[in-house]
């Protein structure tokens, strides 16, 4: 038995070294081929042939019949013997899963393989082999083979060198053809990819060259496909000028999808469009009262949670849903993990609806979770909204409203990445900077409360405060994300006359429109103070 694995594994690894060598003509994510094929040989062989004097001869005909690219007699049988065995019980694996339409062989193993939820130490041994047998022949399979593929090996979740180097070509062969794959095969296989946590330069492009396709037909996606695409993009922060026009026709087209949207999938599409800052007032009011009511009842409250998120980021404010949404968020708040629970916190802060009774609740919980559920965001946003509620409340209840301490700790560590890192954000300052000295006004610039940077004009409670692009939703540049509102109502309930100075319209002001602008604002606001 161990002479017909070496045999087989020797073709496989014959077949992979002419890909290595006719695949980076094509191909150039298969230039590493050669590498994973030989490490692979040694190490099997090992296994199959001890150092014996009755095993070495055998190996040694295998390899010279390799070599010269035919058949020793000494070889045929065990040849014979491999292919039936092996062909048999794929053929059995394969039948399993039945799909009408994919009709190479190697696919339909991997879709059978998928289907049989394996464990991760079982999948490697599996799939390895199949993969290897599948590369030579990637150029031959149709657009449906490739999408089943894709889909294959994301529910595999299997992350290895072969399954790179095998999303690596099918990339390349996507982007040569992408005009014939279909709208939801090209939304299945984003997904596939982000799944399997691919963001390498090469798939950047991939993701343009589906955005761009999708464009043109992205009507034939059902609610499903909607979700699962606007999900992938939302994963893979994939923003550019054709995925931002793909976003707003999606937006259009969802309207009279609406109603067969489940509560999961109309939950999902705006947390998606909202970690892309894309803002559709029409989608976002109809998605709310489609949810509102019993439907939001049916969701997870992770789901919750996320819904929350997303209305509170993008600054749309639905009375009904988001007091429902409280409602159940704070009666089940022990049923949700750490990243869930911080996204709460944050969601009601940012909202103006955190008393501090909700606020010590939330924080007592979040106390009792493990560190590992915790990503960097997650404490920048702890510390952002325990400053926001602290500032609007009266001097003697601020000591209440605290993390506990070693999340304190935390997060006031990762704010300070987080800031100092913002100060690079200083040519927009500096050129209010200018204006207002060239204007003969005296001003002096601050860091306030640990809080944010601004330009103080000196002697009073006015600032200006510079905001940048991240500041605004990417669709509808003059509205300012809840994050940004929440801000300003933090530094006003400190006393300040907030100036708000967006960045992509200062900075496309000539220099004199510029001085005159701020001469204005400054001697608006001195007089509305008086």
């Amino acid at each position: 038995m161990a002479r017909s694995k070496a045999l087989t594994l020797l073709e496989r690894s014959a077949s992979l070294n002419r890909a290595a060598v006719l695949g980076p003509l094509r191909y150039p994510a298969t230039a590493n081929l050669y590498t994973t094929a030989s490490k692979d040989l040694t190490q099997q062989l090992s296994l199959l042939f001890p150092a014996s004097a009755t095993n070495w001869p055998f190996a040694s005909a295998v390899v010279r019949e390799l070599l010269s690219g035919g058949k020793s007699a000494e070889t045929a049988a065990a040849d014979g013997t491999t292919k039936q065995e092996f062909a048999s019980q794929s053929a059995v694996e394969a039948d399993e899963t039945p799909n009408n339409e994919v009709h190479n062989f190697r696919v339909l193993q991997l879709i059978s393989a998928a289907n049989q939820r394996l464990q991760g130490h079982e999948i490697g041994p599996r799939v390895a082999p199949i993969l290897q047998h599948l590369i030579p022949e990637l150029r031959s399979l149709t657009p449906v083979e490739l999408a089943a593929l894709c889909k294959a090996l994301s529910d595999l979740a299997w992350q290895d060198s072969l399954v790179d180097l095998v999303l690596g070509v099918v990339s390349d062969m996507v982007q040569d053809d992408v005009a014939s794959f279909s709208a939801p095969q090209l939304a299945a296989m984003c997904g596939a990819y982000v799944q399997l946590c691919r963001h390498s330069y090469n798939d950047s492009l991939l993701f343009d060259a589906i955005v761009e396709q999708i464009l043109r037909s992205f009507k034939d996606l059902d609610a499903g496909g909607l979700v699962s695409l606007t999900s992938a993009l939302s994963a893979a922060e994939h923003e550019s000028e054709k995925s931002g026009a793909l976003l707003k026709a999606i937006a259009a087209g969802a309207l009279d999808l609406i109603p067969s949207f489940a509560p999961g999938q109309a939950a999902s599409l705006l947390a998606s469009f909202s970690a892309l800052r894309h803002y559709d007032e029409r989608m976002y009011a109809a998605v709310a009262r489609h949810l509102a009511g019993a439907r939001v009842l049916q969701l997870q409250p992770q789901e919750q949670a996320g819904l929350l998120l997303a209305l509170a980021r993008m600054g749309h404010g639905e009375e009904e849903l988001i007091g429902q949404l409280r409602e159940q968020l704070v009666q089940n708040a022990d049923k949700l993990r750490g990243a869930s629970l911080c996204d709460v916190l944050w969601s009601l802060g940012i909202l103006d609806d955190l008393p501090v009774d909700t606020f010590k609740q939330l924080a007592s919980l979040l106390e009792q979770q493990p560190l590992r559920d915790f990503q960097p965001r997650d404490f920048r946003r702890l510390y952002e909204v325990q400053r926001i509620v602290q500032a609007c409340l009266p001097d003697d209840e601020r000591g209440q409203v605290v993390l506990p301490g070693w999340m304190r700790a935390y997060a006031a560590a990762a704010w300070q990445d987080r800031f100092f890192a913002e100060q690079n954000f200083t040519p927009l300052q500096q050129s209010v900077c200018r204006a207002l000295a060239d204007q003969g006004i005296p001003f002096e610039e601050r860091q306030l409360h640990n809080m944010t940077f601004a330009v103080v004009v000196s002697g009073t409670k006015i600032l200006l405060h510079p905001e940048g692009p991240d500041n605004y939703s990417s669709s509808w540049p003059k509205r300012p994300l809840g994050e940004t509102l929440a801000m300003r109502r933090m530094l006003r309930c400190q006393g300040w006359t907030v100036l708000p100075i967006p960045k992509h319209e200062w900075m496309i002001l000539p220099i004199a429109r510029r001085r005159a602008n701020v001469s204005k604002m400054v001697a608006e606001a001195q007089a509305s103070a008086s």
